[in-house]
């Protein structure tokens, strides 16, 4: 079927987000069901989780049937080192040895009702920090406060990037992704825009609560896919629409190896 979505796209205004509703038309199969796996793998200790579901009809709600018969493999490709997860709760596979390595290459193997999926993810050799966060108001809409984290790009074009945010530990739903293409070497402090109305569920900044960000330095692949996933649904945590994944076989969703760093400061405004 084919449907209008009405989403809400990033663009850069004077140093600022801000936002501009955009329509745009994705062609959705409401027949087919499809695998869905979202596997991760950082430099930082794991165990490192990797979830295999099922897609839904686009008008179902956001609730993915689990499968817990699949076999799940991530392999160290740069030293040789693999390991079968273990099933460990609905639909969730866990690693218990293994260890990322920046600058290694990671291939993900799903093997699930007689087919293979595969995904290959390079990890960055190195980890970017924050520098500092702290809330700003909205210079367009002063009731609402936004998450300003300051960070440096390394000289050097190629690098990718991913925020998540919290507010009181609440994950704030989508995230950012950037590329540094035309902003190389380049220090940010963008506000982190996000939906604020009630609907759609996401939590309000106020003076003394605790923010966190998450910056990931990701690979194209997967910076690739989940610029194409906030374009085709608006926000993660939709039904997968048409993101291009990097997995293999015809499933949905991403093999993300990464760098992961995270800041929380206290709101002050």
């Amino acid at each position: 079927m084919k449907r209008s979505i009405s989403v809400f796209c990033l663009v850069i205004l004077a140093g600022l987000f801000s936002a501009c509703e955009k329509v745009i038309d994705v062609k959705l199969d409401s027949a087919a069901t499809r695998i869905v796996i979202e596997g991760q793998i950082t430099a930082n200790a794991g165990p490192y989780k990797v979830s295999v579901s099922e897609s839904k009809d686009f008008d179902g709600d956001n609730s993915f049937p689990a499968r817990n018969d699949a076999i799940v493999e991530i392999k160290d490709m740069t030293s040789g080192v693999s390991e079968t997860l273990v099933n460990k709760s609905a639909g969730v596979y866990e690693t218990s040895s293994m260890q990322g390595v920046g600058g290694h290459t990671y291939q993900m193997t799903v093997r699930l009702s007689g087919k293979t999926y595969i995904a290959t993810s390079t990890m960055p050799l190195k980890a970017i920090k924050v520098d500092k966060l702290y809330a700003k108001r909205f210079d367009l809409d002063a009731d609402k406060i936004f998450m300003v984290p300051e960070y440096t790009d390394p000289v050097g074009k190629g690098n990718y990037y991913r925020i998540r945010q919290w507010v009181n530990n609440v994950l704030v739903k989508g995230s950012f992704v950037r590329d540094d293409d035309a902003t190389d070497g380049r220090t940010y402090n963008n506000q982190l825009y996000y939906e604020t109305d009630a609907k759609f569920g996401n939590p309000l900044i106020n003076n003394g609560d605790l923010m966190t960000v998450e910056l990931q330095c990701i690979d194209k692949g997967a910076y690739t896919y989940y610029r194409t996933l906030n374009t085709t649904t608006g926000q993660e945590g939709d039904t997968p629409a048409n993101p291009i994944s990097n997995i293999s076989g015809g499933a949905l969703g991403v093999f993300n190896a990464c760098q992961s760093t995270n800041i929380t400061s206290i709101a002050k405004f």
